[in-house]
């Protein structure tokens, strides 16, 4: 009833939706140092700067030009009318992704109107706006913000182009081209082809000819043509013979430096293969424990409705994205929280639906001795339960939403996923700590030579020494006594051995905690040179 009533304000509604996903996720955005992914965003943007942009080349190049035009406004408000107010770095290089991730909720919108109701499309919305897991990582400097929202868009033009009919007409044909640049840009955001292949292989295996007619070879040149030019217009350095060469390395793991993914207290290998590795249930454990629990159920719930209506071509969408997403995954020894960002909107589509269906079962169960105050008060606790109180967790849990637990995580925060949870929060306090103690021309260890580069620059000390506890031989060659920063979400199985003796043989001198988790430990030891030696 309360949703019914915002028809008539559907733009309005929506507007104030997309503004409550940015507050939150503006909220404290400085409030966590750079991770190391989000240095290396920073390096290209200044490389980009100076005309060099054969850098970060695992990436393709459209974050990092966001980054780059975010940075120079930020230091061109910072020189002049923000004197007294200045724009972190931070803040800078997460805004892009910060502005994306909170107008996902239009595209969210547009395509389950297009699919189901209205209702649905309008909760769906809110509940990307408010989840912990989507703001989480839209508040990071990844590439897979822009990923989903141009992934989705392409989703949603592509859609509207087959339901235009068999009749070719310029609307369709505009459907489609802009289809293909979205999925241009998609590409020019992550170089995941796969999720374009997905979308053709939904429309074959659904095979409905009548509601969605087969593209004619100039709509196929369209959709094709423009995401190839808008692809390499925002992507140009993919031609680049080193860009290329890099890949091929990347691929082949060459390019990384340790190894080991740390959960619930044990290692696991992350290699890129679909053999052991971390457990298979990693990212069905991380919704479970990272939804609100009224979300959590209205999914359970709509996942029934969608399985019943299986057969129809808006749930089956929800289905096979759901399945073609979290499955390959799920396989995959190497898995990360960001890549759940993927197929959180069929998440979010699929709780909206939960919460539409509960509300119409209840309506119909006691509509016949239901007054209208009855019916009140039933809208109102369906109000709370799946508006306010997920409204209310996303309240509470800002700044650090990754720490974010329903009661199902029994509150043990970073110790399921650390290195995901904290992402090296808490890194910037405990190296700003080393420096304000530290002697002249020191050693200090830890696992991020990016981040330490960065901030020791940023706190003027440049004469401290930094090496990789990772790397045996570096440990070997440092001083007796050394600062050594250790971080649970850094543990590797190159340095595990390292930091249990010296967890086991010194204490901490500075623990760091963020959002009341432990995020890093600083340990003075001074006799490192016995612990680098294998015994």
């Amino acid at each position: 009833m309360l949703i019914e009533l915002t028809r008539k304000y559907k733009t309005r509604t929506l507007f104030l939706i997309v503004v409550l996903g940015l507050l939150l996720r503006l909220h404290g955005l400085d409030s966590i140092g750079f991770n190391d992914d989000e240095i290396n965003k920073v390096e290209a943007a200044r490389s980009y700067l100076q005309g060099n942009f054969l850098i970060n080349l695992e990436h393709p190049m459209l974050l990092k030009s966001l980054v780059t035009l975010s940075l120079v406004a930020a230091d061109a408000w910072n020189r002049g009318l923000g004197v007294f107010h200045q724009i972190p770095d931070e803040v800078a290089v997460r805004l892009p992704n910060v502005i994306f991730g909170s107008l996902t909720c239009v595209v969210i919108f547009l395509f389950a109107q297009e699919f189901f109701s209205f209702e649905v499309a309008l909760l769906s919305a809110f509940l990307w706006a408010v989840g912990p897991i989507a703001i989480t990582v839209n508040r990071l400097a990844k590439e897979d913000t822009l990923l989903v929202f141009f992934t989705w868009l392409a989703y949603y033009f592509y859609l509207r182009a087959k339901k235009v009919g068999s009749t070719p007409t310029r609307t369709q044909a505009k459907f489609y081209a802009a289809s293909g640049a979205s999925f241009g840009l998609m590409l020019a955001s992550k170089y995941f082809p796969h999720y374009l292949g997905l979308n053709f292989l939904y429309y074959w295996l659904v095979g409905n000819k009548e509601q969605f007619p087969v593209r004619r070879r100039i709509d196929t040149l369209l959709l094709f043509g423009s995401c190839v030019l808008v692809f390499l217009f925002a992507n140009p350095v993919i031609v680049h013979p080193s860009t290329l060469k890099y890949m091929f390395h990347y691929v082949h793991q060459e390019t990384i430096t340790h190894h080991g993914y740390l959960m619930m207290g044990q290692l696991y290998s992350e290699n890129l293969t679909f053999q052991g590795g971390i457990p298979i249930y990693f990212y069905l454990l991380f919704l479970a424990i990272k939804t609100p629990l009224p979300v959590l159920a209205a999914f359970a719930v709509g996942l029934l409705v969608v399985w019943r209506r299986r057969r129809e071509a808006g749930p089956f969408f929800l289905i096979f994205m759901l399945l073609f997403w979290i499955v390959p995954f799920s396989l995959s020894s190497a898995k990360w929280l960001r890549y759940m960002l993927s197929w959180m909107p069929t998440v979010t589509i699929i709780a909206a639906i939960g919460v539409v269906k509960i509300a119409a079962s209840l309506s119909a169960l006691l509509k016949p001795r239901m007054s209208s105050r009855w019916a009140l008060g039933l809208g109102t606790v369906l109000a709370v339960v799946f508006l306010a109180v997920p409204l209310w967790i996303g309240l509470k849990a800002s700044p650090f939403y990754s720490l974010y637990l329903n009661p199902l995580g029994m509150g043990r925060a970073a110790y399921y996923f650390p290195h995901e949870e904290l992402n090296d929060a808490g890194l910037r306090e405990a190296i700003q700590q080393v420096c304000a103690e530290a002697p002249k021309g020191a050693t200090v260890g830890g696992e991020t030579p990016p981040v330490f580069a960065y901030y020791l620059h940023q706190f003027r000390r440049d004469d401290l020494h930094y090496f990789q506890l990772s790397d045996s031989r570096k440990r070997a060659e440092a001083p007796r006594s050394a600062y050594v920063v250790v971080q649970d979400g850094r543990k590797y199985l190159e340095n595990i051995a390292f930091i249990h003796e010296l967890e086991s043989d010194d204490q901490p001198i500075h623990v760091v905690n963020i959002g009341g988790a432990c995020a890093a430990k600083i340990y003075h030891a001074l006799e490192l040179a016995q612990l680098s030696e294998p015994r």
